[in-house]
């Protein structure tokens, strides 16, 4: 409450002069000081807190110079806080970091009604207040310097890594950068702009390796390092490519050259030369999972390879980087024997010839026709010639799989009308292929006299002879005048893989011989390749929409892609490096390059840090079975999922060590924090205005702008009952000299 009765006070000062109005005096000012009276008698106490850190020192005592106000304490700050004599002292004994907390917290102790904060905004803690703060901002001494260094968290022995500097700084500049390890040094000169810059530096890694990096310019001189401790080698699966694992044992790498089910090992890197048909549904599906989970593949062409090898048929077929260019496809018709001496044996020489028939169907593509006629006492299409789409294959492995044997040998209608269907087609490669496991019963020479007018045609005529009752005679004087081949199949095993063989060469792409020169573009593979031997061989292909192709050919055919697929990488090379390149240095470093980029893939362990201003924050990517673990500061906890191969840690304001991330109970890596910077890539204006906003304060553009302190209610009970103590003790005085004068 406050006095605003004047009458009020003038009784009060009437009271002792009446009878007994002394003690009712003492009473009625004890009762008004219980009631809490307040007279605006202080004016409001500001607390100055003027920001001595080496990043603004300068300016804010400075501009702190006009802030001379009435019931006013000064502080100056950096990471201790102390007071000051007048507003724009000095003190260089405060720390080289900026903590706006501690001086908050002395401000409220010394009782501010407010606060004028000059500062350049750069604090490194949280930081509020529940008193009014009026911020003048000042601009950041310029300074340049090394945030931080940016390094491989699992390296491997013998691998070309990169370090990177990342700079800042404050205004642009001209500055020296020079890195230094072991063996190799590199030195800079740019001009940074003004923010955050990044420079790298290359080199290979074989032993444990400190870098350290200098920084110099007008605005300082920075220093840093960092350890490097490689992991040992890198682990590679080579199917079908002794080339490609020979270069990959020369860069290093631990090489498993086998089967496909050996990819259930996990290899960093899977080499494939091979056919797609050794890889069974099972090892390919397994394939698509080791993709999907960052797995790292590369298809070489090698001549039972990628498109040879029919991997474009397969399911597959959407995460190779290359696709066969057009082609008009080939044409095949199969005359296959289905008489009753076919059902003989077990298994039989029928379900043999259906096996490789099934193989044929599945080396053609959509590009390709082929037709299935059969042949006893009669004959007739068991499949009509047709483009091998996935439903007309699918048509075909069902007939097939109900096909009989019975009857005769009766082979001239079945050839007759395959050579009627084969000879308008206007593919290149047009065959009919005869087995038969007996003797001709029909006319022979009708049979020979249409291979031979089929030739003529462009037609070719494939014989089998299958087992030892074949008419072998016939067969092979078909073949001769059909202008084809023949072939002697004494063991009816050896059939499907035959089968299988002409396919390939039946329906495989073309493959053009020559000499090819070579374009290199811009990609970390080729780093540092500037010259290649030409190609001697080449698989016409072209780029998928979503691959990036850094070797190319003059006339501009790929001849290697690379790309992303699932949550992997995947590369394809559409020449043979064993044909190409047997021993070429510069293809060595390709092939180096090309497999560090691929296992660099999201599953790669690998950590990055963010900070702000509740902490840094460590960010780990990659694959990790079981989840990660973190240890640091004798705690240990889980990271945070927040996506596919992402985790997040928050630590606390101000931690300064490093983070042990482990799983499976081995260490993965170490992950040193950034130191905290005195110069921060921060908005200190906008920091600044928003601490003042939210305390109910303002953004000053000026020390006058600082409005005027208000006076505030000051407590005076105190006083009220000091008086009426007095008052009391006086008339005890008066009542003891009373008797005494009487």
């Amino acid at each position: 409450m406050g006095f605003e009765q004047p009458g009020f006070l003038v009784a009060l000062a009437l009271l002792p002069w009446t009878r007994g109005g002394l003690l009712r005096l003492v009473v009625a000012l004890l009762v008004l000081g219980a009631a809490g009276p307040t007279l605006p008698l202080e004016l409001d106490r500001t607390a100055v807190l003027v920001d001595q850190s080496p990043s603004a020192a300068a300016a804010a005592s400075e501009r702190a110079a006009a802030l001379e106000l009435e019931n006013a304490v000064y502080l100056g700050f950096a990471q201790r806080v102390a007071r000051l004599a007048r507003p724009d002292a000095r003190r260089s004994d405060l720390g080289e970091r900026t903590r706006l907390g501690p001086a908050l917290d002395e401000a409220l102790r010394l009782e501010a009604d407010r606060i004028v904060l000059v500062s350049d905004g750069l604090w490194e803690d949280p930081a509020q207040s529940p008193v009014p703060v009026y911020a003048l901002a000042v601009a950041p001494e310029p300074h340049a310097r090394i945030a931080r260094l940016v390094v491989p968290p699992a390296p491997r022995k013998g691998e070309v890594v990169e370090v990177r500097a990342v700079l800042e700084s404050t205004a642009p500049t001209r500055a020296r950068v020079t890195f230094r390890s072991d063996a190799d040094q590199a030195t800079f000169e740019r001009e940074l702009p003004a923010g955050t810059s990044s420079l790298p530096f290359r080199f290979q890694l074989e032993r444990s390796t400190t870098v350290r990096v200098t920084l110099e310019s007008p605005l300082g001189t920075d220093r840093a390092l960092a350890t490097l401790e490689p992991l040992g080698p890198g682990r590679a699966l080579v199917t079908g490519d002794p080339a490609a694992a020979a270069y990959l044992r020369a860069a290093g790498w631990e090489v498993r050259e086998g089967e496909p089910g050996l990819l259930a090992e996990r290899p960093d890197l899977l080499v494939v030369g091979g056919p797609a048909d050794a890889w069974g549904p099972q090892e390919r599906a397994r394939l698509e999972r080791f993709l999907r989970e960052g797995g790292a593949v590369l298809w070489t062409a090698t001549p039972r390879g990628l498109f040879y090898g029919g991997w474009q048929r397969t399911e597959l077929a959407d995460a190779l980087p290359l696709e066969p260019e057009p082609q008009e496809g080939a044409a095949l018709v199969l005359v296959l024997d289905a008489s009753g001496s076919m059902g003989m044996g077990a298994p039989s020489k029928l379900s043999r010839a259906v096996e490789g028939a099934l193989r044929l169907v599945e080396a053609a593509g959509p590009e390709d026709t082929l037709g299935i006629v059969v042949f006893a006492s009669q004959s007739r299409w068991l499949l009509p010639p047709k483009a091998m789409t996935q439903r007309a294959k699918r048509e075909a492995q069902t007939r097939l799989a109900a096909l009989e044997a019975r009857g005769g040998t009766a082979l001239a209608p079945a050839y007759a009308a395959a050579a009627e269907a084969l000879e308008p087609l206007p593919a290149a490669t047009r065959w009919i292929v005869v087995l038969s496991d007996g003797q001709v019963e029909d006319d022979p020479e009708a049979t020979l006299a249409r291979a031979a007018a089929a030739a003529k045609a462009g037609v070719k005529t494939l014989a089998l002879a299958l087992g030892a009752d074949a008419d072998r005679t016939f067969l092979k004087q078909l073949a001769r005048v059909g202008n084809g081949r023949f072939y002697d199949l004494t063991d009816p095993a050896a059939l499907p893989g035959l089968l299988a063989l002409l396919g390939e060469e039946a329906f495989r792409p073309p493959v053009v011989e020559g000499t090819f020169r070579l374009r290199i573009g811009e990609h970390p593979v080729t780093q540092g390749v500037k010259k290649l031997p030409p190609a001697r061989v080449l698989l016409p292909a072209r780029a998928r929409s979503w691959a990036r192709v850094p070797l190319r050919t003059e006339s501009g055919r790929p001849v290697l892609a690379v790309g992303e697929v699932a949550g992997g990488r995947v590369a394809a090379l559409a020449t043979d490096l064993a044909r190409s390149w047997p021993d070429a240095p510069a293809a060595a470093r390709l092939v180096a390059q090309l497999a560090r980029w691929l296992t660099s893939t999201p599953a790669r362990p690998r950590y990055d840090w963010t900070t702000g201003e509740a902490g840094p924050v460590l960010w780990v990517y990659g694959r990790f079975d079981p989840l990660p673990l973190a240890q640091w500061e004798g705690r240990v906890e889980p990271l945070e999922p927040t996506a596919p191969f992402t985790f997040r840690l928050q630590l606390p304001p101000g931690f300064s060590g490093s983070v042990r991330v482990t799983s499976g109970g081995g260490t993965v890596f170490r992950a040193a924090a950034p130191a905290p910077s005195e110069w921060p890539a921060l908005d200190g204006r906008a920091r600044l205005e928003a601490l003042a906003r939210v305390s109910g304060g303002a953004l000053l553009a000026a020390p006058e702008n600082l409005p005027p302190p208000s006076r505030k209610p000051t407590p005076i009970a105190p006083y009220l009952w000091a008086l009426a103590l007095g008052l009391f003790l006086l008339e005890r005085v008066r009542e003891r000299a009373a008797p005494e004068a009487g």
